[in-house]
């Protein structure tokens, strides 16, 4: 007999339930986020137990763990769990039972599970960007600082290069020379970091075949190859270039009912990180045009042919399919 596991995972525990071909609760407990808990409970159905976990925050080290152990784990994708996340009634145990029958009768939304190997540098390559987000925050403050004080002849990349010597310059009161002196030491805190994460992530990007390979299409620079090498995982998991370009959210959706068509249905589906790269590259790629979304979907079509034939690029690549 088979048996069906859905886990509810919360930050600091966890609701594991149980259920058999009949639909018959085997387990239904409540445990702390320890892995050797788990495990121990679940060993008794090992051989014949798929487990299913929804796609949290903190869901890495239980995914892994129970995979090193052995066990049949597939990650569902929150998205397509309206089922549990927008019912009436709501709770822990009610989740897990949930997700166990969606897993019985294969109705799992699954999701991604990126490789171990390779999930620290792309989480780093996140991290990064979310400090070069930060960073631009500071420098907009300063830059509002100056003009809530009237300075209006300073430029941005001016307010990049700024020293404590032009704030005493820009800025008479002491408190607002402290808080723009305040500002500049966290611009250069961020750029440290930014530029410590970029050294070492390219010094692992740089051993890839696939790096070189990507640095050769229109428009892409170092940040964003990097951005494709790591967000795609293993290229396998797309059955086309179609697919592809769905993930990378360079082609609308469509939504259609009777004689009328829409497209743009769903436009948010997938991974932002690669849709933010395209862009990125099709700006480059094509200056002073309108069809950015038309060659970010070029480009992303030229990338998944680069990774999977390991080929360097040409033009038939991006005009000819």
């Amino acid at each position: 007999m088979k048996f069906y596991c859905g886990i509810d995972l919360s930050a600091r525990d966890c609701h594991v339930c149980v259920i058999d071909e009949q639909l018959k609760i085997m387990v239904q407990q409540k445990l702390r986020n320890e892995l050797p808990k788990i495990v121990q409970l679940l060993e008794p159905y090992k051989a014949n137990l798929k487990i299913v976990v929804e796609s949290t925050f903190n869901w890495y080290w239980l995914i892994d763990g129970l995979q090193a152990a052995g066990f049949d784990v597939v990650l569902a994708h929150t998205l397509g769990l309206y089922l549990i996340t927008g019912a009436k009634v709501k709770t822990d145990r009610r989740d897990a039972y949930a997700l166990a029958k969606l897993l019985l009768v294969g109705a799992v939304p699954a999701a991604y599970i990126y490789p171990v190997a390779t999930r620290p540098v792309r989480d780093l390559l996140r991290r990064r960007g979310r400090l070069v987000q930060v960073r631009a925050g500071e420098y907009g403050s300063l830059r509002r600082l100056l003009l809530r004080q009237g300075i209006l002849s300073s430029k941005q990349q001016e307010i990049k290069t700024a020293s404590e010597t032009e704030l005493e310059q820009w800025f008479a009161h002491p408190l607002v020379r402290l808080h723009a002196s305040q500002e500049l030491q966290r611009i250069e805190l961020y750029s440290q970091q930014i530029a410590e994460l970029e050294k070492t992530i390219l010094a692992l990007a740089q051993t890839e075949q696939s790096y070189e390979l990507l640095l050769k299409l229109p428009g892409v620079g170092q940040t964003i190859a990097l951005t494709i090498l790591y967000e795609v995982g293993e290229l396998t998991r797309f059955a086309n270039v179609k697919v592809f370009s769905s993930y990378c959210r360079v082609i609308p959706g469509i939504a259609q009912s009777g004689n009328v068509t829409r497209r743009g249905r769903g436009s948010k589906q997938g991974n932002h990180y690669l849709k933010a790269a395209f862009s990125q590259a099709a700006v480059h790629a094509v200056r002073q045009m309108i069809c950015y979304n038309i060659i970010a979907h070029k480009l992303a079509q030229a990338a998944f042919h680069v990774l999977k034939e390991q080929t360097e690029y040409r033009e038939e690549l991006l005009f000819g399919r």
